[in-house]
Formats: structure tokens, sequence, C-alpha cells
């Protein structure tokens, strides 16, 4: 288990000490609870935890969707550049 410090106004610290109490915490344990419910879990690059899992289980819905090849299929080529 790690340590921080942190450093809060006294108003800050007091509205923390009174929560941590009225929830029968300890104050680092109170911290702790508050950030585990207020920021999201992550994985290692920084992704929401189970993002890719979400966006794998609806990959049929875009079974339908054109391929990037399909879509260009019809562009117009570029014009050639000019040498330099």
């Amino acid at each position: 288990m790690s340590q921080v410090t942190i450093y809060m106004d006294d108003d800050a610290i007091a509205r923390a000490k009174a929560s941590a109490a009225a929830a029968q915490l300890s104050l680092s344990a109170w911290v702790s609870k508050l950030i585990k419910e207020q920021v999201p879990a992550v994985d290692a690059n920084g992704y929401p935890a189970g993002f890719f899992d979400s966006i794998a289980s609806s990959a049929d819905q875009w079974a339908d969707f054109p391929l990037a090849e399909d879509l260009r299929a019809h562009d117009v080529p570029d014009s050639p550049r000019e040498a330099w």
C-alpha cells in the first residue's frame, strides 16, 4: 500500500474529516472509497476497464458497414505532384 501527501485548505479538510466520521471510516479509507467511486478503473493504456470488450461484443452491429476500399473505389485519383 502506498502513502500519498495532499494539501487542502482548512475548510476542505474539516469537511473531509466530518464526512469520514459520519461514514465511520478513517480519513484514508474515506478518501480511498471516494476515489474508487468517482474515478473509473482504467487498463494499462488508460482506457476504461472493459472498453474493448464492450466494443467487441457489439461488433455484429457494424457487419454491413462498408470497408475503406469499397468507400474509396470511386474516388478520383490525386493530381500528380510537381517536381522541384
